[in-house]
């Protein structure tokens, strides 16, 4: 289910067997007993009733629900089922294929106008910081080459330097059109004043009919950018629940890491009529409310522990080398974990001021068989692990949960081609990008002295939490509870235990399935 869920458990996990080494900077511990397999045979419908009930009860409960990850395995001889959802199959495809035809279509069309567009913001950006260099280079290239034997680069047999002359009154005296200036400016011959104050007369009114019209002929391939892309965005939110439904229909044979358990399984059959369904959810809560804190814990609840601490950051994060998740997910980058970091507290899925919790991986396995007498039963199994967890554990798997999603969406725009987003107003995003290129060098040099400043703070701070003996403390122990015999085990895994799991899960599912009954 979880790529790092092992990392977690050999930082933050009990002490033994060489997990647990960061214990205190990070806890995740599983307890013993909750991780269990409940199965049931039921009669059609029920085991549907019983998973669907059981997801309602935990969200009536106070636990967050997420769904992790569903596929569908329906077997041919199940004609009526299998037909029905091999022609869904086939409609989906079928809309999919069109949908990726008139999508390509409008990438075409998109790429060709951003390459008019990247053209023109680059001439956009020498009139707006008044290049006069590359502008005259461009005069020179391609607007008064065109004058045959008359043109600059033409009288270069003649006046060797008249091209750096020319650039050279761009530099001195752009707007000088008097040729005796010019003359004795440049220290050059009267013939060749005469041509450059020509050649400066034409580049000032080519400059003015030039620049007029590349703002107005920016704005609109501008617009037509982001109309292209509202069309593409306008495709992907289209294509994206068809391709999600048909990924849930994917055959299991179809994956290699699953040949060998669907063959060897004693549930599928070519000459059995059954259909599998798996759903794989997380489910967790705060703990609250267990009994008064130890002083250090005192001390963590009142300085508002972090759960994306450097540490966590460092270590568990972008840790390449001993299996961080950029070690699995390499595309991963420090703005955008940030960005996802602000929506997963901002969303609430981490409860404010709570240091830890219970969490629940669940999966549900749910086999459908129909007997050829007709009678069909449903074989219902759910499996559940239970986790004490820090809240910086949990803010790194509900960051994994983000990472699954965010490459769902990449799977998307593979396949459309193009990452769209959303267009602002167009003369509002032409003066932004012209302030960017005005200020850019005003910008790198205030980061540079914030910098400076923020070093000088962070050495004073430091100074006074080795004072206080703070620093030394979290250090050494992290701010999350280190005591694994006495208050890991004695207090919170028991609570786990028998406030969490057993009473509510375990109790729930045997009931509402007749067991003991």
């Amino acid at each position: 289910m979880s790529k790092v869920v092992k990392l977690l458990e050999e930082y933050g996990g009990p002490p033994m067997d060489g997990k647990g080494k960061y214990l205190g900077k990070i806890i995740a511990v599983p307890p013993l007993g909750g991780d269990q397999k409940f199965n049931f045979i039921l009669p059609k419908g029920e085991g549907t009733k019983l998973w669907l009930g059981f997801l309602s009860w935990l969200g009536n409960n106070g636990y967050t629900i997420q769904k992790v990850d569903e596929s569908l395995e329906i077997s041919p001889v199940d004609a009526g089922y299998y037909q029905l959802t091999q022609k869904q199959k086939e409609e989906m495809e079928a809309k999919i294929k069109q949908g990726l035809a008139s999508v390509a279509n409008a990438v075409a069309e998109y790429e060709f106008l951003a390459h008019d567009l990247r053209k023109y913001k680059e001439f956009l950006k020498m009139l707006e910081t008044n290049d006069e260099h590359s502008l005259r280079s461009i005069f020179i290239d391609e607007v008064d080459i065109a004058t045959g034997a008359n043109s600059i680069k033409q009288m270069v047999v003649r006046w060797s330097t008249i091209i750096a002359d020319f650039m050279t009154l761009g530099e001195k005296m752009p707007d000088e059109t008097d040729t005796d200036k010019i003359r004795e400016a440049l220290n050059i011959s009267k013939a060749e004043a005469v041509i450059l104050s020509t050649k400066q007369r034409l580049y000032k009114n080519w400059k003015e009919i030039f620049g007029s019209e590349v703002r107005g002929r920016t704005e609109r391939l501008l617009a037509q950018v982001k109309s292209r892309e509202k069309s593409i965005k306008e495709y992907k939110n289209w294509l994206k629940p068809l391709v999600a439904r048909h990924k849930l229909y994917k055959e299991s044979l179809s994956e290699s890491g699953t040949i060998r358990d669907t063959l060897t399984s004693i549930w599928h059959s070519p000459g059995q009529a059954i259909s599998t369904n798996e759903i794989d959810v997380l489910a967790w809560q705060p703990m609250i409310g267990i009994e008064a804190k130890s002083e250090t814990s005192n001390m963590s609840e009142k300085t508002a522990i972090n759960p994306y601490d450097s540490w966590t950051k460092e270590k568990i994060i972008f840790d390449k080398d001993e299996g961080g998740l950029k070690n699995y997910y390499s595309w991963i980058t420090e703005d955008w974990v940030n960005k996802k970091v602000n929506e997963i507290i901002s969303s609430g899925w981490l409860a404010e001021n709570r240091v830890y919790y219970v969490l629940f991986q669940i999966k549900c396995r749910r086999v459908t068989v129909r007997t050829p007498t007709g009678f069909e039963v449903e074989d219902i199994t759910i499996e559940t692990k239970t986790w004490f967890l820090s809240q910086n554990a949990l803010l790194v798997l509900l960051l994994e949960l983000k990472v699954k999603q965010e490459e769902f969406e990449r799977e998307i725009n593979q396949l459309i081609g193009l990452t769209s987003e959303e267009g602002i107003n167009i003369n509002e995003e032409l003066d932004k990008i012209i302030k960017k290129w005005k200020e850019e060098k005003k910008e790198e040099k205030k980061k540079s002295e914030m910098k400076k400043s923020l070093g000088k703070i962070k050495k004073k701070v430091s100074k006074i939490l080795n004072v206080l003996g703070i620093e030394y403390q979290l250090v050494k122990f992290g701010p999350y509870e280190h005591s694994f015999k006495d208050r890991i085990t004695n207090i919170y895994l028991m609570t786990c235990m028998k406030n969490f799991y057993v009473p509510h899960i375990v109790k729930y599912l045997l009931d509402n399935a007749g067991v003991g009954k």
